[in-house]
């Protein structure tokens, strides 16, 4: 019987990934239509951590003898919204997951995004506000398996 529990169990919770998901570049192709409301993406993402020197430096994309790199995670897109400057950032992500917050930092070449693996794909719910850049702020996210 704890066997027949144990295996509905895990059907079920492979079962709870959304089938619902859209193209992160659909959403960066109209935006408007999508500010304020939850929506469920797949994407994958990449770092967006600048890196300090010093102290008292000056915050830069790249910049030699760097000791500390922090910033956003950024969606992986070629797509760049509409009538905005957003730099190389079409979307951040936001908020927290078990009570740590969703970014990416550490030392140079030693960059972690949490919970996110930068270039695997993610299916990700959350609501996306209007800021410069947008920011989907993550309510729940799936892995995806790419086998």
């Amino acid at each position: 019987m704890r066997r027949l529990l144990a295996v509905c169990f895990f059907l079920l919770t492979g079962a709870c990934v959304p089938r619902d998901a859209i193209s992160v570049d659909e959403v960066l192709k109209d935006l408007d239509s999508y500010y304020g409301q939850r929506i469920t993406v797949k994407a994958k993402f990449r770092s967006g951590a600048r890196c300090r020197q010093g102290d008292d430096g000056e915050w830069k994309t790249y910049c030699k003898d760097c000791q500390y790199c922090r910033g956003p995670v950024v969606v992986d897109s070629g797509i760049t919204p509409k009538d905005e400057e957003i730099d190389d950032w079409p979307m951040i992500l936001g908020g927290t997951h078990e009570m740590q917050d969703i970014r990416c930092k550490g030392p140079l070449n030693q960059v972690e995004c949490f919970p996110f693996t930068p270039g695997k794909t993610y299916i990700v719910r959350g609501r996306l506000e209007k800021q410069h850049p947008p920011k989907l702020l993550v309510a729940e996210f799936w892995a995806l398996d790419e086998s």
